[in-house]
């Protein structure tokens, strides 16, 4: 299932690609995936530009998807983003976009992901590294999830450093999920404060609590090491 699960995604990848060009930028786990990242991922998160609704793109994105076919479309709107489901067969994904009118980006390709599924190259659209890495950092801090602590080291391995300004404005306006007790918050001001506290907390991580939390995200054989490689990429910031 999980074979299925990357190649409809890769499919998508694609007929984004071929449909928006740089009006559709990639964030997310995806973005690792084209970097050369065994992680897995079961969704696509787009932040289309430049676009002041996500109610401006829904009917761009749905008949683009539909050109895939088999395609089964089933959609939700809120605050946060714009879902769709996309099921082909039995098997679904998820696509996440969000909207701006503006966004850092950089270019990368999907070589490394979709000639696995033959399917040609193409040069797209992601978000900047830099922010992604901020955002990333951020996320953890809401949400203190193993699988956000291995994008932040994958990233940092890519030679990305944290937009500080996204981090500043990021922290500042935290939401904490229900993992995260009061007492855990973060409790500093200043991007080398949280720093300090992402190494203290990452050094308290065991191997199996890591190995655990990324079965469903990496081969076993990925795991292994882990910790003592998230604190030696962490020490250099």
């Amino acid at each position: 299932m999980i074979a299925k699960e990357q190649a409809l995604l890769a499919k998508v990848l694609d007929v984004f690609a071929q449909k928006f060009d740089k009006q559709a930028v990639l964030r997310g786990g995806m973005v690792l995936r084209i970097l050369g990242s065994p992680r897995f991922t079961n969704d696509l998160d787009y932040v289309f530009v430049p676009y002041r609704s996500k109610k401006d793109v829904l009917d761009e994105m749905l008949g683009c998807l539909r050109t895939i076919p088999g395609a089964k479309l089933e959609h939700s709107i809120n605050s946060k983003c714009l879902r769709v489901f996309l099921t082909v067969g039995e098997t679904t994904v998820q696509i996440e976009s969000k909207v701006a009118m503006s966004v850092k980006t950089t270019t990368a390709s999907t070589r490394l992901l979709s000639t696995s599924f033959n399917l040609p190259p193409r040069l797209i659209h992601v978000v900047d590294l830099d922010v992604a890495l901020a955002n990333k950092m951020a996320a953890w801090n809401e949400r203190r999830l193993v699988r956000d602590i291995y994008d932040i080291w994958f990233l940092l391995r890519m030679n990305a450093r944290p937009d500080e300004p996204t981090l500043r404005e990021r922290l500042a306006k935290s939401a904490y999920s229900s993992r995260v007790k009061d007492k855990d918050a973060f409790p500093g001001k200043t991007c080398a404060d949280f720093y300090e506290f992402l190494r203290e907390k990452v050094a308290k991580l065991d191997d199996r609590q890591i190995q655990d939390e990324l079965a469903d995200y990496l081969p076993p054989a990925e795991t292994q090491g882990l910790g003592l490689l998230f604190k030696a990429a962490l020490a250099k910031l």
